[in-house]
């Protein structure tokens, strides 16, 4: 049979003044001896170096005039934000490899679909209009087709496409390339 356990909770503006600046100065002295042992091991890391005489343990000890259970508590935690950052800084790394892929990936698409309009650009400056079998760009009849997902937009001459269609597409692709780099 389990059992549940009750606390009471206490609140600050309920206890004595004293006893509210005991547990403050205990916190704001745990928190600064935290982060010395924290910077302490960064530096440490850093230079490859031990620049400490003793271990870490007992400086925390001596620089702080703490007691051995404070004290351990202080280096765990020093040491839990230590493999916690080194962790984080793979995943980090990892996240960043990822974001890299995936913008190579879309400026290769982009750089792809600019050359396949600039080709399209050139042989209407030919005055013979070509178009890749594959791109959605396509001429039926006398009438130029451009097929999206949802719509079709459809021009009725060569210039309407090239100036009204052709050239806000290069120019928006080559922006869009602009601010990937």
């Amino acid at each position: 049979m389990k059992k549940a356990y009750y606390s009471k909770r206490i609140y600050k503006n309920m206890l004595p003044k004293v006893y509210v600046d005991a547990i403050s100065h205990s916190l704001l002295l745990f928190n600064r001896a935290k982060h010395f042992a924290f910077q302490t091991q960064v530096v440490e890391k850093r230079s490859g170096k031990n620049k400490l005489d003793k271990s870490l343990h007992l400086t925390v000890k001596k620089r702080f005039d703490m007691n051995d259970y404070y004290t351990n508590s202080v280096v765990q935690e020093a040491n839990a934000l230590m493999t916690s950052q080194s962790e984080l800084k793979k995943m980090y790394i990892s996240t960043k490899e990822e974001q890299i892929k995936s913008v190579k990936k879309k400026i290769k698409t982009t750089k792809s679909r600019v050359t396949t309009l600039t080709k399209i650009k050139r042989s209407f400056i030919k005055g013979k209009p070509s178009f890749n079998k594959t791109s959605r760009e396509q001429q039926k009849g006398n009438f130029f087709v451009v097929h999206f997902k949802k719509k079709t937009d459809i021009y009725y001459h060569a210039y309407q496409f090239e100036h009204h269609y052709l050239d806000i597409q290069l120019k928006a692709l080559k922006n869009r390339l602009g601010r990937f780099s």
